[in-house]
């Protein structure tokens, strides 16, 4: 049985990088809130009411101020404006939000995006036996990403929604905390073949449906069921659903299912997960090799096992090739796909053509944080520092809670140079992530840098607890220790990695890296250019990673740079 109601939605505004939250009192900058008193927020919230035109100063004092309150008006407004630029990062002096109208008031100049927000909440996995979480969180990804498509609808990031999985909470109440006019909840329960699921689409400003629905019927049917969701909430929200893109998707849902628990793997982002989720990704391809998805995640197994030093280079980005290849030759408008063949040609230092493939991922959909996660490494490599943190910024906007997003960020800062952010960020990437070693390792390395020594060396071991012995952060631990002076450590790092190479493939440049961190430049140079030899796919952080600077200048190093450049 099917009901709806359609109702008057209040509407959040968005302007540049901020969004803000009239009905919740709360300012927004990618995502995360920005503290900002009461009366700096009245005043900005007179402003965007009334964008390019003057609110005068006799305006806002009647508004901020009662005939009964005694204050000296002058200094009070101005100190609030004052405030509210300083959270804004704008300047009386060259204003991009609010301009000063001399002996009048104020302007707003920027043009302010209205738009309906809706939060997908995980959808509650109501098997009997949790083996099928799987299921129900890939089926909340699929509605957030379809929905994220839609002109005119805001869409609550993954990262955010999935921290109240498991958890109790109110419709309400959690839309009012994420700024939304409605949330989307509900529950899957599957059996063999047969399906049930079940949709609310509730309005926070009084709690009634505005939509809900119950799904009894076969897993053959589950897309068109995607689809009706989708629809309806557009409708109930009163935003246009455009014509649904072309996309790959199986006839044979076994295959899907088993695509479904690749991603779910996928997304824990440890080692042994993605090794379990390369085998369900097979299976998928094996079930319906004409299907395009599961090809960028058995691809994303050997690209991330070269860049970690767990599978030889040149063999591992073979095998990636080989599946991104039959991947986009099923579906070349797959954001997935492309964002994936993006990080193996910058890993086989092909850079222009790891540009081109960024680019296209990014332009396809504009929303996936993925693509945007990933392209700073390259902007980075190459020396464009700012566009790098420009695409950094927007992934953890997208996803401001997601341990990629906000790792990049720190390590888009730290190449950059910019050490005091991205210990900022680091920071608050580890309290969102704390069992990230690679958070761990680059915030140790920006704390280092502003000379924060006993702290960074508190990280960095435990970014080496966490790191499962993988070579390549076990280079970013002894080069820290080397930087350091725990020489004992760094050596020890160094024993162990060359012992490794007697009884097979171990990567040279977490070894060169050790070295460095040591001072010890000539063996730094020797294991660089064995790196070279191997075709290191993170060789390309030679062209910004600040321990290189103290061979920079040496024709060794410089012959090595031109090497990594001749492939743009």
């Amino acid at each position: 049985m099917t009901e709806s109601k359609n109702v008057r939605t209040a509407m959040n505004m968005r302007f540049g990088a901020f969004e803000i939250d009239l009905e919740g009192r709360r300012l927004l900058k990618r995502g995360m809130p920005i503290t900002l008193r009461k009366q700096s927020f009245q005043v900005l919230a007179a402003l965007m009411e009334q964008p390019g035109e003057i609110v005068t100063r006799e305006e806002l004092r009647r508004r901020l101020w009662s005939s009964e309150t005694f204050v000296d008006f002058d200094v009070a407004l101005n100190s609030a404006v004052s405030r509210l630029r300083d959270a804004l990062g704008d300047s009386a002096d060259s204003a991009s939000f609010i301009e000063t109208i001399p002996k009048r008031g104020y302007r707003f100049v920027v043009p302010i995006a209205k738009r309906p927000a809706v939060a997908v909440m995980p959808l509650v996995d109501r098997a009997a036996e949790a083996r099928d979480e799987y299921f129900s969180d890939g089926l909340t990804d699929e509605l957030i990403r379809v929905l994220s498509r839609i002109d005119g609808l805001r869409v609550t990031a993954r990262s955010v929604v999935f921290r109240f999985k498991g958890q109790p909470w109110d419709a309400r109440q959690v839309g009012r905390e994420l700024g939304v006019e409605a949330v989307l909840e509900g529950s899957v329960w599957r059996s063999g073949d047969r399906i049930r699921i079940t949709v609310n689409l509730v309005g926070v400003k009084d709690g009634f449906n505005l939509w809900a629905q119950r799904f009894d019927s076969i897993l053959g049917d589950l897309f068109d069921i995607q689809d009706k969701v989708c629809a309806a909430v557009a409708e109930a929200l009163h935003v246009r659903l455009a014509v649904r893109v072309s996309e790959s998707r199986p006839s044979n849902v076994s295959a899907y299912v088993q695509h479904l628990k690749g991603e779910y793997l996928l997304k824990k982002r440890r080692p042994d997960d993605v090794r379990r989720a390369f085998a369900y990704f097979l299976e998928a391809i094996r079930l319906e090799p004409g299907y395009a998805e599961p090809y960028y995640g058995a691809a994303m197994f050997y690209n991330v096992s070269a860049a970690y030093g767990a599978l030889p280079p040149q063999s591992a980005l073979r095998e990636a090739e080989d599946l991104l290849t039959k991947g986009l030759a099923l579906d070349e408008n797959s954001p997935s796909l492309q964002s994936t063949l993006g990080m193996l040609r910058v890993f086989q230092w092909r850079w222009a053509e790891a540009e081109q493939a960024y680019k296209r991922a990014i332009s396809l959909e504009p929303t996936n944080a993925f693509p945007h996660m990933a392209y700073p490494i390259l902007c980075s490599f190459l020396g464009r520092h700012e566009e790098a943190l420009l695409h950094a910024g927007k992934a953890v906007e997208l996803e401001p809670l997601d341990l990629m997003t906000n790792f990049r960020l720190l390590q888009a800062n730290y190449y950059s140079r910019h050490y005091e952010e991205a210990v900022r960020c680091g920071r608050i990437a580890i309290e969102l992530t704390p069992d990230s070693p690679y958070t761990c390792f680059y915030l140790a390395l920006s704390l280092a840098a502003v000379a924060l020594k006993d702290e960074a060396w508190t990280v960095a071991n435990t970014g080496k607890k966490l790191n499962d012995r993988l070579q390549l952060g076990e280079g970013y631990f002894g080069y820290v220790a080397g930087v350091l002076g725990h020489t004992v450590e760094a050596r020890s790092v160094v024993g162990e990695l060359e012992a490794r190479r007697e009884k097979g493939y171990s990567p040279a440049l977490p070894i060169a890296w050790t070295y460095l961190g040591l001072g010890e430049t000539t063996a730094a140079l020797e294991w660089l250019e064995k790196a070279l030899a191997e075709h290191d796919p993170f060789l390309g952080s030679a062209m910004v990673f600040p321990g290189y600077d103290a061979i920079r200048e040496q024709p060794r190093f410089r012959w090595l740079e031109h090497q990594l450049k001749l492939s743009t």
